[in-house]
């Protein structure tokens, strides 16, 4: 989801992920949390490989400046400090996808991060929630399951009940 934000803003992101059908839709989202006085936090820096493996060449790029040939696979240092002290100072957390390609130990550091921010947060009495299969299998694999509030493996059914979109499933057992 980054680099559709970041390419929406003009940024130059290499071969990264990006959903160019949502280009305008990230504009728009821009504008609106500007409008409203929202801070949109997208990380400032990016891993990037030259590959989509673990053992790639990586660095650390500016997300608004990869190069062609490299794609972003993880938050950079600097974006992996800024989410951890947001999500550490937060009184509600809902996390709903992995920081990188998580399953990559090379790319996994965001995520393993923002994880512990999530456990501060939550030892600081916060509420968390961990919403989505790869989030939820991240903070498992972490061994932090019983150290946040909840654990939901249905990230998308979780997000479109959260907008108040009536789900099959619910609708069923009322």
């Amino acid at each position: 989801m980054t680099y559709t934000f970041v390419k929406a803003q003009g940024g130059q992101i290499g071969n990264s992920l990006v959903e160019a059908d949502k280009l305008e839709l990230a504009k728009q989202l821009i504008e609106k949390a500007k409008s409203k006085g929202v801070k949109l936090l997208l990380p400032v820096d990016s891993t990037v490989a030259d590959a989509f493996k673990n053992d790639a060449k990586a660095r650390n790029e500016k997300s608004s400046s990869i190069p062609d040939g490299w794609m972003g696979l993880d938050i950079g240092t600097q974006a992996r400090e800024d989410f951890a002290k947001v999500v550490e100072s937060s009184q509600t957390v809902l996390w709903n996808g992995p920081m990188g390609v998580f399953e990559m130990p090379n790319f996994a550091k965001g995520t393993i991060r923002v994880a512990e921010a999530v456990v501060k947060a939550t030892e600081n009495g916060g509420f968390s929630l961990i919403g989505g299969g790869d989030s939820a299998a991240a903070v498992n694999n972490l061994g932090f399951g019983d150290k946040v509030s909840y654990v939901s493996t249905g990230g998308g059914a979780l997000l479109e009940y959260m907008e108040g979109k009536e789900l099959p499933g619910v609708k069923a057992l009322e």
